[in-house]
């Protein structure tokens, strides 16, 4: 019986981030993501929407496993938006498999989630203009 109540507990704690990622990003109305060239601060591509679908998407991509904070760069940053107001600005590492995360402040912690090969996919389909399907 104890095993299953820690186990119960485990579950619990792991899914908090999670939902509070859901939550914070709940009212998001608009999100801006940018794109940088290999190894570089410069722009590639930024994609701008308001796309309902893909903000959730998104969003649901965020709430993954938390991870160690990789040292490996960033591939760009996303910024939600509610209302014109900055909700959630962050990071993310997609090209190298092995290092693929999120990483942003959630409640003055810094946070860093694992990235799925699906959320890696949606993303290299955005770049590449193939939309968010």
């Amino acid at each position: 019986m104890r095993t299953i109540f820690l186990l119960f507990v485990i579950l619990v704690l792991a899914s908090c981030s999670g939902s509070a990622v859901s939550k914070k990003l709940a009212s998001a109305d608009s999100l801006v993501i940018t794109f940088n060239a290999a190894n570089t601060d410069s722009v590639l591509k930024t994609v701008t929407t308001t796309e309902k679908k893909a903000i959730k998407k998104l969003t649901q991509f965020l709430a993954g496993k938390e991870s160690e904070q990789f040292k490996c760069g960033y591939d760009g940053n996303m910024t939600f938006y509610s209302n014109g107001q900055l909700l959630l600005p962050l990071v993310f590492k997609y090209t190298e498999k092995d290092c693929r995360h999120f990483l942003f402040d959630m409640d003055n912690k810094v946070m860093s989630t694992k990235m799925s090969n699906e959320a890696a996919d949606f993303l290299q389909n955005l770049l590449e203009g193939k939309g968010v399907n």
